[in-house]
């Protein structure tokens, strides 16, 4: 089974015409903007709308992100602690209440996706990301306590 194209899901949250569709595609093929962000920009919908329908799509298999590509929401961080994201190998990109994206190398998906929800009460979707992009993501949004950062350069 495919997975739904994404403005079909949005179209589920909000209302979308051929003609909304066709002109998102259009500066989408000139643009290479996701979906979402284009419907923003022309005012067919809310973020909350655009969110709606990813966490929607993320019910099927695992899709692939660039992390580098897609960012990662500070303020999603405060949702997993530095210790379950090292011990996981997994980064938050996303949260909306009670409701988190967490990307995920493929060596450490099927642990992360086991484990995770019984330790963090949240709802989770899994998204993949390259290792090395979590391991940036995490050396670079859940920096080194001072006493190990001087451990380090010690030894």
């Amino acid at each position: 089974m495919s997975r739904q194209r994404f403005g079909e899901v949005l179209g589920q949250f909000v209302e979308l015409s051929p003609h909304d569709v066709s002109e998102i595609l259009e500066d989408q093929s000139s643009s290479r903007r996701r979906f979402g962000e284009i419907a923003l920009a022309f005012g067919l919908c809310k973020p909350q709308h655009v969110w709606r329908a990813w966490w929607s799509q993320l019910s099927g298999a695992p899709e692939r992100v660039d992390i580098e590509a897609i960012g990662i929401d500070v303020q999603c961080l405060a949702h997993l602690p530095r210790s379950l994201a090292i011990e996981y190998n997994v980064i938050p990109l996303r949260a909306a209440g009670d409701q988190v994206v967490v990307a995920a190398a493929e060596g450490s998906l099927l642990r992360a996706t086991e484990e995770l929800p019984r330790r963090i009460k949240m709802q989770l979707k899994f998204v993949l990301a390259e290792g090395r992009q979590i391991q940036k993501a995490i050396r670079t949004y859940y920096p080194a306590p001072a006493v190990e950062q001087i451990t380090a350069l010690a030894s």
